[in-house]
């Protein structure tokens, strides 16, 4: 199903600290620093004790950028969470580049080249999309079958350069589904984690049931058993939450609070392993902190410490987490996640590559037709 796509590394994997990945951190570092001139990355800054939790947080700072000037990454060591933070800027930059449309044309007149319906994806508020609105296409492929599409250029790049003139507003405009990794394979199983998980976190929070709670202690994983030590000893309550996906995939939401900071902050995770997908949410979490206590990020709101915080009660005890594994190859892992998705959304996903000869790192659009995600809650 997948053989157009996939290298030799992913036909196995190498099991890193919270993460499955191609190749050994060293060799992605090589590629990173490689590109990172060309990518406009001028600093890579170790962010992690400005705060007093001590789990690995990165930023990678790009001025030039057209989106936001600070990436993060964060990851159980510091190589993982310094390359977290550039592939987060090297991708963000290929996103942000001028693209020329393949064609240009309404939803009507290239449908027999669609294997979904545009109004499926994410849609402003408002929007303007009809199906004999002229759009700007690129050039996908379904992950199902590998069978070439279009996806309009609107759904596929991002930028926050104000345009002249009149651009109507169709569709939602974000980072959801964006992804780089050694190997096209590997950006796009992460791009779908992260599709999957916006969905499912979308529904919970705006839905208003914010899933399950659960005993992280419970996942029986050293990883995610230090983790919560780290936490309780710089006096930091965790809270996690499972909840529902579509796709059976484990998804958590954990939120962190303390006396001395607290308004609380919340990290999400989505993967085959509900370990994985735990210390996701988990790092996730204690990174969104460090981008509020550095305070260089472009995107913060300006309310996260307005008011008066809610005093906490004391977490009654979480279910047991039920413990779900990875396959072992990365081509495994995506075959079954893209099956799932396409079940649970019932299109096939999409992916558009916006990998550039010139850099030569893997980076992708991943669309799913009938997901959610909310511009309220991303």
């Amino acid at each position: 199903m997948l053989t157009w796509m996939l290298s030799g590394s992913d036909r196995t994997k190498l099991r890193l600290p919270g993460t499955d990945r191609a190749h050994d951190p060293a060799a992605t570092l090589e590629m990173a620093n490689r590109v990172a001139a060309k990518t406009g990355i001028t600093r890579v800054a170790d962010i992690t004790w400005l705060d007093t939790i001590g789990i690995p947080t990165f930023q990678a700072i790009r001025p030039a950028s057209l989106t936001v000037a600070v990436s993060q990454g964060k990851g159980l060591t510091n190589d993982l969470a310094k390359l977290s933070a550039m592939m987060e800027a090297i991708e963000l930059w290929h996103v942000e580049q001028p693209m020329t449309p393949v064609t240009v044309a309404a939803a009507r007149d290239v449908a027999d080249q669609l294997v979904y319906d545009p109004l499926e994806l994410p849609l402003s508020s408002p929007t303007v999309l009809h199906d004999g609105l002229p759009l700007d296409w690129q050039a996908a492929r379904s992950l199902l079958d590998g069978a070439p599409t279009l996806v309009p250029q609107e759904a596929v790049g991002f930028s926050l350069e104000r345009r002249s003139g009149w651009n109507a507003p169709a569709f939602f405009a974000s980072t959801n589904g964006l992804a780089s990794g050694n190997t096209l394979a590997e950006a796009i199983l992460h791009a779908l984690y992260e599709v999957i998980e916006r969905d499912a976190v979308t529904l919970a929070v705006t839905g208003g049931d914010r899933g399950t709670p659960v005993d992280p202690a419970s996942a029986d994983s050293a990883a995610v058993a230090e983790l919560c030590e780290t936490l309780a000893r710089a006096g930091v309550s965790l809270e996690v939450r499972s909840v529902p996906s579509a796709t059976g995939l484990p998804c958590f939401i954990a939120t962190i609070t303390c006396e001395d900071y607290p308004p609380p902050f919340a990290g999400y995770g989505c993967h085959l392993s509900s370990e994985i997908a735990l210390t996701r949410a988990i790092t996730e979490a204690a990174q969104a902190r460090l981008g509020y206590i550095s305070g260089a990020r472009d995107d913060l709101q300006q309310d996260v410490h307005a008011g008066r915080p809610q005093q906490r009660r004391p977490a009654a005890p979480g279910a047991a987490i039920q413990p779900q594994q990875a396959h072992e190859s990365l081509a495994e892992d995506l075959e079954d996640v893209v099956k799932r998705a396409a079940v649970a959304f019932a299109h096939p996903p999409l992916v558009a590559d916006l990998t550039r000869p010139d850099i030569g790192v893997p980076v992708v659009r991943v669309l799913a037709p009938g997901s959610r995600v909310s511009p309220e809650v991303f």
